[in-house]
Order: structure tokens, then C-alpha cells, then sequence
């Protein structure tokens, strides 16, 4: 998810942050726990060595129907902006119409302002990206009753898709914010031998990220008796301000950390060079998701010291493919497209030049299954 805001930080107090601690016995004994270590290595393995083959193998009965109008709502920011090529490009070789509704992300109005433009405009298929059921509100309904299936993409876990019943016919990448930030934490579970102490950023405003914070925290206390996890929540109001120097002087509180791990890129942007100018260059950051180029080349230069990315292009060709399965009266194979390969990467073993990650050759593999290769 993206989001930003106009409103200034004003010091911790001010922020509408709040943080607890969490973890097996509340800090590290020093001793490295080799089987926390050995299983979190196992569990993120598959992020290590990702495949190139896209979740689905159920070709569509037949080609798509040329000529489909697609309206994609989603925040006017950059981080958002990125998946817009992409769809694009599949709009291209399904011979598709679409659009891009930019809306504002402190306009709470901004969503289903946007949805209902799309329905008054006769489109045919909706995508709501990076926000969810509840913030659409009657808007859903307007479009359901207009009879035009609404899909979402990164929204909750919690938005399931139940078709004709609340006009929803999928939700693309649900799971992955959640399995993402694990990731960081196994990672941190490993780099730091099961004795890791860390803070998790988080924005819980969105419905996106509010589920992580239960189960990063959950997870930890469960797979590392010997972390422990700080829990920082950031108010939406406040992510357009000095968010580096709030998570500064949480680490301060705390001298016992040593990681900080970011929900989402907008959570510790400039964090590294900030930890550096507390003299606390030795904590190491991990961001999650990063969609911008210039944060991912911070991870490349260790800035950061590790990240895992989401696949941003066959992201978008996937919902493509739930709204070309719908149209044809197929399964739309939410299962399958919940939660999409990622890929792990520390400042280490960083590939050079490297600025997103994606399956090889995704874009033949969807036109082999729409019969269109």
C-alpha cells in the first residue's frame, strides 16, 4: 500500500505514534538459538530462490473479449503510480480500454468518489488498489448495482471476495503484506542467530497493514524465544512529516535495539542516514516492499540491510486475469493470487544493479493462458 499526507509531524508526543513491547522472554540472552535460526532459514528460502512461474496454470476457456473498459482507482502518489505501466501493458494485449483514477489519500471521500466516477461512467470492470471494502461504503454498492464486478488489489486479508453476494470478485496480493514482513523478521531471526531485538513501524490507519501488527508480533513470540519486538504505530496524519526522527528516538528509548524493520518503504524513508546522524549506525534497517527505485538502490549502496520485493509487474497482469476470468464466468482463482512470490535480498548478496524484482517472461505466460501467444 501507498499513502502520504500534508500534515507536519510535531515531536513523538504529537505524532499519534504509540509503541509496546513483545517477544519469547522481552530480550536476547546473548546465546544464539540455532533452531529458531535454522527454521526461520527454512522459511524463508523460497524467498531466496523464487520461481518464475506465475501462480495459475488454468488457461481461460476462450480468448478474451476485446474492447472491455477497466478503471483502476487508486492514491495519487508515486509509490501508487508504479503498477500503472503495467496494467497498461496487459490493457494493450487484451485490447482493453483503461483508465486511471488518481485520488487523494487524506480525502476520505477520495475512494468512493473515485468508484462512483467509474460507474457513472459505464465501465466494466473496477480495481480498487491499496485500499479496501470499507473504505469504498456506498460506493460498492453502486457498483454492484450497476453490475460491475469490483476487484481489489493489496487490500485486507480481511476483504474477502464473495462475488455476487457483496460485489467483490477478488483481491490480488492480500496475503502478501503480512508474509512479507515475517520475511524481515525471520530474516532478523537469522541474521542476529535468534537473539534479535527489534522495532516494527507500522501505519495500523490502513486497512491494508493493520493485520501485520498482530501477526509479526504473534510470530516472533512464537519462532523466537530469544527476540525481542517493539511495536511503533504511526498515525496516518503524520506519515507528510518527520517520521525518521519519531522512530529515532523510539530507538533511543530502547538501547537494546538493533534492527528496525518498515512495513512499507514511507515508514522508514531516510532512516538509515538519520540512525547515522544519532550516532546509531549500527541498528540495521530492513524495508519491506519497496516499490521506488531510489529506496531499492539504498539497499544495493547498505543503507538498508535488507528488503524483500513484491513482483510490481505480474502484480498488475494478475488482476487483469481475474477480471478476463470473471468476464468469461470462470473461477477468478483467489487462492492461487492471494499471496504472489516475493524475493529477499540482504545488502550483501544484493544482484548489482538490480531496482525491482519480477518472474522471467510472466508476460508470455498470461498470453499463453488467454489463448492470445
Amino acid at each position: 500500500m501507498a499513502v502520504s499526507s500534508a500534515l507536519l509531524l510535531i515531536g513523538l508526543a504529537a505524532c499519534g505514534s504509540d509503541s509496546d513491547s513483545s517477544g519469547g522472554d522481552g530480550g536476547s540472552s546473548g546465546e544464539t538459538d540455532d533452531a529458531a535460526v535454522a527454521a526461520a532459514q527454512e522459511r524463508i528460502d523460497p524467498y531466496l530462490n523464487p520461481t518464475d512461474d506465475i501462480p495459475v496454470d488454468v488457461p481461460l476457456t476462450q480468448a478474451p473479449e476485446e474492447g472491455l473498459r477497466v478503471a483502476l482507482v487508486r492514491y495519487n502518489n508515486q509509490p501508487a503510480a508504479v503498477y500503472d505501466q503495467f496494467y497498461e501493458e496487459a490493457a494493450e494485449v487484451l485490447n482493453w480500454d483503461f483508465a486511471v483514477y488518481a485520488v487523494e489519500a487524506t480525502d476520505p471521500q477520495g475512494i468512493p468518489n473515485g468508484v462512483l466516477r467509474a460507474v457513472s461512467e459505464g465501465v466494466n470492470s473496477i480495481v480498487v488498489q491499496g485500499s479496501g471494502i470499507d473504505a469504498m461504503g456506498p460506493s460498492l454498492a453502486a457498483a454492484k448495482d450497476a453490475g460491475i464486478p469490483v476487484f481489489l488489489g493489496a487490500a485486507s486479508p480481511t476483504d474477502l471476495p464473495e462475488g455476487e453476494a457483496n460485489g467483490v470478485y477478488g483481491n490480488v496480493m492480500s496475503e502478501n503484506g503480512i508474509s512479507a514482513n515475517v520475511a524481515m523478521a525471520d530474516q532478523m531471526i537469522v541474521d542476529s542467530g535468534g537473539t534479535g531485538n527489534a522495532v516494527f513501524v507500522n501505519v495500523p490507519d490502513f486497512p491494508g497493514l493493520a493485520p501485520i501488527n498482530d501477526a509479526i508480533e504473534t510470530h516472533v513470540a512464537e519462532n523466537c524465544s530469544g527476540c525481542s519486538l517493539e511495536m511503533l504505530n504511526i498515525s496516518a496524519g503524520d506519515l507528510g512529516g518527520d517520521v525518521a526522527s519519531t522512530v529515532v528516538a523510539a530507538v533511543r528509548q530502547n538501547p537494546d535495539v538493533e534492527y528496525v524493520i518498515g512495513s512499507y518503504a514511507n515508514v522508514v524513508r531516510g532512516l538509515p542516514q538519520a540512525l547515522a546522524a544519532a550516532g546509531l549506525d549500527t541498528v540495521k534497517v530492513f524495508v519491506s516492499q519497496p516499490t521506488e527505485e531510489s529506496i531499492v538502490e539504498q539497499v544495493e549502496q547498505g543503507d538498508y540491510a535488507a528488503t524483500i520485493l513484491i513482483p510490481t509487474g505480474s502484480f498488475s497482469w494478475a488482476v487483469m486475469d481475474q477480471i478476463a476470468r470473471v468476464n468469461l464466468g470462470m473461477d477468478p482463482l483467489q487462492d492461487e493470487y492471494a499471496d504472489l512470490g516475493m524475493a529477499l535480498y540482504t545488502a550483501e548478496d544484493f544482484p548489482e544493479g538490480t531496482r525491482s524484482w519480477d518472474l522471467a517472461d510472466y508476460q508470455s505466460q498470461y498470453e499463453e493462458l488467454w489463448q492470445l501467444s
